[in-house]
Parts: structure tokens; sequence; C-alpha cells
């Protein structure tokens, strides 16, 4: 490996280390959220504002979904096009696959197409564009594959004093909802299973007990928040 390929692979494990990137080709129905950064300069027409510093840029998800038509390059430089139809209108978009606009990346449906380029959609309306769904038992495996947990509530707390836990990998866990010490402290073994499995632990968390260290936080928290008998006094 040379040193732009592990400048590229520095690249896209700092994207990884926020959002995953789901296994999907040409023939998916994919939802794409893109961040859209609306600058927060000042009214021009506010003369009170003039001279001061601008807003702050405020950054918003805007969905695109649509049928991927193509995917191509390799590595950093990999890109997919996704195909929709707007107002009767086709409109196609190319995102970098590891682009750091991109929030997440969502499968909605997947197709069977026997083509590595779908562009003879371009010439297809209505039943003719359709793509029959795939139900064969990868499709069926991907599409049960775990996603993560259900949004916590409350802040994040900083998992980073969890030995083992890293910021890299607090980011990870972060991407499938695990940001609460008392959620890794309460793991079953399927959650251990499958968190090991998606982000490629190789057994980390049971061998370095994140379920144990988090209880122990756990415990500490708790005998911070119990009021002495000296302080009721």
């Amino acid at each position: 490996m040379n040193i732009i390929q592990e400048l590229e692979r520095e690249q896209m494990d700092a994207v990884l280390a926020k959002r995953n990137v789901p296994e999907f080709g040409p023939g998916d129905t994919v939802k794409v959220m893109v961040k859209v950064v609306e600058a927060g300069d000042a009214d021009p027409k506010d003369k009170k504002a003039k001279g001061k510093a601008a807003k702050e840029a405020t950054v918003r998800l805007q969905a695109y979904e649509g049928v991927v038509i193509a995917r191509a390059g390799s590595g950093l430089n990999e890109s997919f096009t996704v195909r929709k139809i707007s107002y009767g209108e086709g409109v196609e978009r190319v995102f970098p696959v590891y682009s750091p606009h991109i929030a997440e990346i969502e499968v909605i449906r997947r197709g069977k197409v026997r083509r590595a380029k779908l562009y003879y959609l371009r010439g297809r309306r209505g039943k003719a564009a359709r793509i029959v769904e795939r139900t064969d038992a990868r499709a069926r495996r991907l599409n049960a594959a775990w996603k993560g947990f259900k949004k916590p509530k409350g802040e994040p707390d900083d998992l980073t004093q969890i030995k083992g836990i890293n910021a890299d990998l607090q980011g990870r866990l972060k991407q499938l909802n695990c940001y609460k010490i008392e959620q890794i402290a309460n793991f079953s073994d399927e959650d251990i299973a499958n968190i090991d499995e998606t982000l490629t632990l190789n057994g980390q968390i049971e061998k370095q007990d994140w379920v144990g260290q988090a209880q122990k936080l756990l415990a500490e928290i708790t005998v911070e928040e119990v009021p002495t008998e000296e302080a009721q006094a």
C-alpha cells in the first residue's frame, strides 16, 4: 500500500467513524440524507446589522430518494448515481460514497437486475421503468440485518470513560444509537454479538469487559448522586 492509498484509507475511516455505508447496488432504491448548509449572513436591508459578525450557518438534512442506476470508481473516489422522477421529469444526481456531506444512506428496496448500469431507464416511463423486487436469500439476509438500537432519551454520555472506546469508536457506536453508559451496562449477549459483527470488533466488547466497566461507572454515578447524612443534616 503506497502513501496515497494510506491517506485515502484514513479519510474513508474518518467517514465510516461517523456513519455506516450499507451494502447496495444498481436497481436498489435508496434514500440519501444530504447535509445542506444554509448561509447565516445578516440581512443586507438591516442597517443595524451592518458591521456586525455574520450569523452562524445552519445545517439541515434533505432527503433524496431514487433508484441507483450505476456505481463507479473504487476506494475514496467511488460514487453512485441515483435517478428519480420529479414532476414528470427524470432527475439524476451523482453522490460520492464517502462524501462528508452525506449524513446517511438508507436502502428502501432491493431490486432484481441483470446489468451493472441501468441507463436504459432514462428512456422509460411508468410501468416500463419498474424494477422487480429482489427476494432471494441474500436480499432477505441484508434486509434483516441489525441496524442499531432505538434512539435513547437524554444527552450522549462520554463513552471514552470505558477502556477500549476511543473517539472514533464512540462515533461509530453513536451511529447505532448507542451513546449512553446505561445501554452498555445492560447489553445482552445478542446485543454484544450484533455490535461485534456490525463494527467488526473481533470480540473486543467481551475481552475488555465493557459491560462490567459500564456497570462500575453507573454505580459510581449513583453514589455521587445520593446525599450523605452530613449533607442532609
